[in-house]
């Protein structure tokens, strides 16, 4: 078959690089962890292998998150929650798992925005985003979260990126409007008719005691980025303006 699969690699390399970790005891004072780079390698070919038997294709190319996010400069906090360290041997997995397979990182971009502006691009008819990632619902087309294959429509589409301005993302440090949770979230958002979401988003923000400042910023940590909002020449994100 000639089906791509656009495949978010990071999930992918951060799995196989826990797997690989070992704890290594030199005495009853010291315990060293590693990472097993021939097991880690293992488990990421295991797991494309598996996408291959899957779609009946070898067409494959693998996205992965920068280490610089524009995210960051719409919210210092966005993301800062998150201090785990990455497991040992993750980044000399990464490396290898770039140069073994087609792969795109985009300098200031996620992993879910490149693949974002790739589903929408039109380069590709026949292809299947593959990402455990629930943001990546905010775009139309065959989808496999790892659990389960759907095809997202339009409709759901748009009402999945407006229901996470809504109700924020704590996951990654910002908090959408309090106490609007999903069901609340797409109360509000069925009550809209025309498809013009961004006005019922506001009047939710300013009837919490919010700001527009603050609808906008939020709307624009929760927008995966398209084709269309992605200036190629200047390299830079189209943030989401009124």
């Amino acid at each position: 078959m000639n089906t791509t699969l656009l495949v978010d690699g990071d999930p992918i390399v951060y799995k196989a690089a826990v797997c690989a970790e070992e704890e290594l005891d030199f005495d009853p004072e010291l315990t060293i962890i590693i990472g097993n780079y021939t097991g880690g390698k293992r488990v990421v070919t295991q797991s494309i292998n598996d996408l291959f038997t899957r779609f009946d294709t070898t067409k494959i190319i693998l996205y992965f998150t920068s280490q610089i996010n524009f995210r960051k400069e719409v919210c210092e906090t966005y993301k800062g929650n998150r201090r785990k360290r990455k497991p040992a041997g993750y980044k000399k997995l990464k490396k290898w798992a770039m140069a073994s397979w087609q792969s795109v990182q985009i300098e200031g971009l996620e992993a879910d925005d490149a693949l974002g502006i790739a589903a929408t691009s039109g380069e590709f008819t026949d292809f299947v985003l593959c990402s455990p990632d629930k943001d990546l619902e905010q775009f139309a087309c065959r989808i496999w979260n790892g659990k389960q294959e759907f095809t997202q429509t339009k409709q759901a589409a748009d009402l999945k990126r407006w229901m996470q301005s809504l109700t924020g993302d704590a996951t990654d440090g910002y908090k959408g409007v309090p106490n609007c949770g999903p069901k609340k979230a797409e109360a509000i958002l069925n009550k809209v008719k025309d498809g013009k979401y961004y006005e019922a988003v506001l009047n939710t923000y300013l009837d919490a005691g919010l700001t527009e400042a603050d609808a906008i910023t939020n709307i624009r940590l929760a927008t995966i980025l398209s084709f269309n909002d992605w200036d190629a020449n200047k390299c830079q994100p189209i943030l989401f303006t009124p």
